[in-house]
């Protein structure tokens, strides 16, 4: 039986086999930019954007809009002439932006929406903006600037997060995970990665109550035994009646293959289509042979793992909780294979 660690790099074995291979062109100068405003402009707007993969950069300025290039419009703008000498019109795949009641929604439209594998995305948005960011299959997460609350959860990518000003949930599968606050966070701050490393910095004079967890990893810090008091409990236990964290992991990786298994049939359907179409041109419908030459193979979606039976062993972990500067808001740093770093900022 394989180990619940073992699952988790399954999974990124998977989601990396998975994904098709395009280059990604630079982003369109600005001119080229989609815009909208926020209805309310007395209050901070909300950013909802979700993808199925892509590369998103979101900075936070002193403007009033939301402005979003993106390299899919170049992608758009290739239109291709095929052999007769038609070029195609309409568009395979593109994104919406729009905004009600102080919502602005990012979201992907088209034949082939998990085409936007290797599409850059780079946003501006007011600095008050709260955002609700999503990749369900992957891509490199990149914020800086913003000062309203950010919620990220991510696939396969790095997650960045840069200067920022209020409280940030993360939660990521496979991807390393940099924090930094411009100033002491004012709400909870949650960070969770099942492969990859944490790093989060500081101001000095944050009061916060901590927890920081990881199983297969180190747990350190800058922070002075004076301003950090912080105590070692053993997460090791038996698991034969108290199995939840393990099982959670096996869980999550069940839930992200299933993910997987909903892309792969949509690239089978997208496939097949295109064996129709090829069959029809050729005439070569009747060729049961030929069209087998000529037409690939959609591919067949993973299963699943199934949740393993935990061990009566011992399940090991490391997990410190404390206080900083007497304490303060809730701050969990939480990593399954990677160690966490809690820095302060200089």
């Amino acid at each position: 039986m394989k180990s619940p660690s073992a699952l988790l790099h399954l999974g990124r074995t998977v989601f990396a086999l998975l994904a098709i291979t395009t280059a990604s062109p630079s982003l369109f100068a600005q001119d080229d930019a989609s815009r909208v405003k926020f209805s309310d402009q007395t209050k901070p707007g909300l950013l909802k954007l979700s993808l199925p993969w892509a590369d998103i950069k979101i900075v936070g300025t002193d403007g009033n809009e939301v402005v979003v290039t993106s390299s899919l419009q170049k992608k758009m703008r290739q239109g291709e002439v095929d052999k007769d000498g038609f070029r195609r019109l309409d568009d395979e795949v593109t994104f919406e932006l729009n905004e009600k009641n102080n919502v602005v929604t990012l979201s992907i439209a088209g034949e082939k929406p998990w085409a936007t594998q290797g599409t850059d995305f780079a946003i501006r948005v007011p600095r008050n903006t709260h955002l609700s960011i999503s990749t369900q299959m992957g891509g490199d997460i990149s914020i800086q600037e913003i000062d309203g609350d950010i919620d990220v959860n991510g696939m396969n990518g790095e997650v960045s997060l840069t200067n920022i000003g209020s409280s940030a949930v993360v939660n990521t599968m496979n991807g390393e995970v940099a924090v930094s606050f411009r100033a002491a966070p004012t709400k909870p701050v949650s960070i969770t990665s099942m492969n990859g490393e944490i790093d989060v910095r500081l101001p000095a004079d944050t009061k916060a109550n901590l927890k920081m967890r990881t199983h297969n990893g180190s747990i350190r810090t800058n922070f002075s035994e004076e301003m950090l008091t912080t105590k070692v409990e053993k997460t090791g236990r038996t698991y034969n009646r108290h199995a939840t964290e393990a099982q959670e992991v096996a869980l999550a990786v069940r839930e992200a293959m299933q993910v997987a298994r909903e892309v792969v049939r949509e690239v089978a359907r997208e496939v097949a289509n295109e064996a129709s179409r090829l069959a029809e041109d050729s005439d070569l419908e009747s060729d049961r042979d030929a069209k087998d030459q000529m037409v690939p193979r959609a591919p067949r979606a993973p299963r699943a793992p199934r949740v393993p039976r935990m061990p009566d062993a011992a399940f090991g972990g490391k997990s410190i909780t404390g206080t900083l500067n007497g304490g303060g808001v809730d701050i969990s740093l939480s990593s399954m294979n990677g160690s966490i770093t809690l820095r302060k900022a200089k």
